[in-house]
Order: structure tokens, then sequence, then C-alpha cells
């Protein structure tokens, strides 16, 4: 039992590496669809952290960075760097690949590798790319609440705790946006890091960060001819794809009430409720060009929002569309 001095003067400092996103001893996923590009951002991060520069404009703390590969052999990844342009080198980058492309990498060379990278260079970042490349020493189901959350998931934990370094597992988005298998990979992880590439706009990239640790961000990307990402200073010019689905339903249901939980829940957005509510408060002039009026209200007990549709008549809308905006909801 302590007391609140007690507790207090427990606490130990949490030290980031990366600036509100990944913190020492932490455990993270890095997730997307096949070939959306998740090696190539772990890489961005790597070269970000290895070389002490921002990510995202996010400040990171410079530590060397070991990359565990189970996908991508020294020639491709090689190949990727120097397309890429990363600064890595000998000082801080270190890399690991199974010897026989037909085998895994056992959990056991896992740790003697983060062992060794803790030992000889007091590297602090680790990435394991792919993590359905690791032998964790007998069978286990991806899909099994128990097999992940008792089994795989505290072997991971233990190696962060015991060699002080954070690690970020690189996993698959299933066809619904969520972690591939069970819902263990969501809940025993400190942080998840999700991408997504526009449908339409191949250079374009929703990027979506939960963590208990820091704040939730959404962040709509731009990615160069280098596939490199960075955050999309138009993104107020262009509409957000959560908002994008939306006006997609409005056009079909033309009228209807919705609280924010039921609408990412309904249309499967890849944002959360609380953030989708400040994204709609933030572009009701936006989408009103559009032709969708959004009224928000709050009752004793619900937090609705009003939609109405209009179809756009000609190139000057956006005045017929404030007049019809202050028809439907009084000036």
């Amino acid at each position: 039992m302590k007391t609140i001095t007690e507790l207090k003067s427990s606490i130990v400092e949490m030290n980031y590496i990366i600036e509100n996103m990944i913190r020492e001893n932490g455990l993270y996923c890095l997730l997307g669809e096949a070939k959306v590009g998740k090696s190539a951002m772990a890489l961005q991060i790597a070269n970000s952290v290895a070389n002490g520069i921002s990510f995202l404009n996010f400040k990171t703390i410079k530590t060397p960075v070991l990359y565990l590969s189970t996908e991508m052999n020294p020639t491709e990844t090689i190949s990727r760097i120097h397309f890429m342009n990363c600064n890595l080198n000998d000082n801080n980058f270190f890399y690991t690949f199974p010897e026989d492309s037909m085998t895994m990498l056992s959990i056991l060379k896992v740790e003697k590798e983060i062992s060794d990278f803790h030992e000889k260079y007091n590297g602090k970042l680790v990435f394991i790319d792919m993590f359905n490349g690791i032998n964790f020493g007998n069978s286990y189901d991806l899909n099994n609440y128990q097999d992940m959350s008792q089994n795989i998931f505290p072997q991971l934990r233990n190696l962060c705790n015991r060699y002080k370094v954070a690690i970020v597992i690189v996993h698959h988005l299933n066809r619904k946006g969520k972690s591939l298998g069970s819902t263990a990979i969501d809940t025993c992880v400190d942080g998840k890091i999700s991408i997504k590439q526009d449908e339409n706009i191949k250079s374009t990239f929703y990027f979506k960060y939960e963590s208990r640790d820091y704040p939730s961000l959404d962040l709509v990307l731009k990615r160069d001819n280098k596939l490199i990402l960075s955050i999309d200073e138009q993104t107020e010019e262009t509409l957000n794809e959560n908002l994008m689905q939306l006006l997609k339903y409005a056009i079909n249901k033309k009228e209807f009430t919705f609280t924010v939980s039921e609408m990412v829940s309904k249309l499967n957005l890849f944002i959360t409720p609380s953030v989708f509510g400040k994204l709609l408060k933030s572009n009701i002039e936006s989408l009103a060009k559009l032709g969708l009026f959004i009224e928000y209200k709050r009752t004793a007990t619900e937090r609705l929002w009003n939609a109405i549709y209009k179809e756009p008549l000609d190139d000057d809308f956006e005045d017929n569309n404030l007049k019809s905006k202050e028809e439907t909801y009084g000036s």
C-alpha cells in the first residue's frame, strides 16, 4: 500500500523515441493492407530515428535501429534504402534476415539479436517486419485471443522490458480495416499506427494512430516518388476520405439524423468517433459547398447531427447552397 506521495515518487519518466507516438520499452503495431507501403513507412521511421530527424513533424530522439526482416531479403532491403535516399550506415542501422528464405526467424534468434543490439550499441528501436514471419517456438492460432494474449505478446513484452527497447511489429489489416487475427493484437500493444491508401488518389494516404500513452492522431499524408510520406498541407482544400464516405451516404439517403459513433460504425470509417465529430465541425462549410448541409444538436441524452443533401444545380451552386442552408435551418 502506498500513499499519494509515495506513488508520485515511484513514477519513472516516460522517455519518447518519437514525440507523442513511440516511447522506450513500448510495444507497437504498424498496420496496413497488403502492398500499401508498410515496409517503406517502417524504413522511413527507422531513418528518422537513426538520424534524429523529425517524422511527420514529430521530434525524435536519435538512437540506433535494429530491423528484423522476414520478407525483404538483403538485396531488396538495400535497393529500397537507396531508392528512398535513406541515410543509414554502420553506426545507426542493423539488419537481420533468415539465412534460409524458406524458414522463419525464431523467437530465440530475435532475442539474441536484440540482446546484442542492446549491449553493443544501446539501441532503443526494433522493427519486426513481418509479425507472422516469427516462429514463437510452438503452434498458435493468430485468431485465438488466449494464444495471443497469454503466449505470444507476453514474449514480445518481455523483450521490451528486458532490453529496454521499443518494438514495432509490422502486420496486416483485414478487409474491414481491423488488425488481422485476434483482437488481442489491438489490446496487448501500447499503440497502433495504421495507414490506408486512398482508392482514387494513390499518392494520398490516411494515417491513424491510437495509444494508451499519447493522444490519438488522424492525418492525411501524401507520398512522393521516393515513397516518402509527409503531412498533406493542402488537406483543408481536399475533402477527407471519411467525409467523402459520409457524402456518398448522404447522396443516397437525402435526409437523416445520426450520432458520430453510429456513423463511424455504419460506414466502417477509418477514424475514431471523437475525431470524426471534430472533423465534421471544422468542415461544415466545405460540405455545404458540395450540397450536404449538417447541423449539430445536443439534447439531454444525445449529441445528434441532422443532415440534408441537396444536389448542386450549376457552377454558381455555392450561393445557392448557402441560401438553401438558411431556408433549411433558419438564418
